[in-house]
């Protein structure tokens, strides 16, 4: 018998497998590389926050916890609501994300129009609400920080994926 100039199913199954095992490398390089995308983007939108908060201070010279009526009557007090965040919070729309919401709009309504589109910033690269603490002005306190986090990839506050976890928001100098 003559035998033909094709491959046999063995060198089929060979390149196959190499194959296979390249882009699964690929894949995993490409899952990294976007989770590593997403921690700078959550980083980022965090920064901004923090400025625009320092420019509604400056402007109304209020406290955060006043600008997003968070510490009154409107909305449990916001550490009640970090320490209520628990479980998987992407695409959730409970206390956490009505509670960043009502920060958002109440650090863009003190700028005076000086900043604007801080409702892009409704959820970080996850879908998860940010989530801030307002302690300064708590119990007559002025030296306790605000802070803001993002509860990372997972969706869950404490999952040890936490992205900057927390970053301290400046003290405001107008605290009573």
């Amino acid at each position: 018998m003559e035998r033909g100039k094709g491959f046999t199913l063995i060198e089929l199954l060979v390149v196959v497998s190499i194959i296979s095992l390249l882009s699964s490398i690929a894949l995993a390089s490409l899952n990294a590389a976007r989770t590593k995308a997403g921690i700078a983007k959550a980083k980022q939108d965090m920064a901004a926050f923090i400025k625009a908060v320092a420019i509604a201070q400056g402007e109304s010279s209020k406290l955060l916890m006043t600008m997003s009526s968070n510490g009154g009557s409107t909305v449990p007090n916001c550490s009640l609501c970090v320490a209520s965040c628990s479980g998987d919070l992407r695409g959730s729309t409970g206390i956490c994300y009505t509670n960043w919401v009502a920060v958002l709009n109440g650090v863009q309504s003190n700028t005076n129009g000086i900043v604007t589109g801080l409702a892009n910033m409704s959820r970080d690269p996850w879908g998860s609400p940010y989530l801030v603490d307002e302690n300064q002005g708590e119990g007559g306190n002025c030296t306790a920080s605000d802070t803001i986090y993002s509860v990372g990839p997972d969706g869950a506050s404490g999952g040890g994926d936490d992205v900057a976890s927390p970053i301290t928001i400046p003290l405001s100098p107008k605290c009573p």
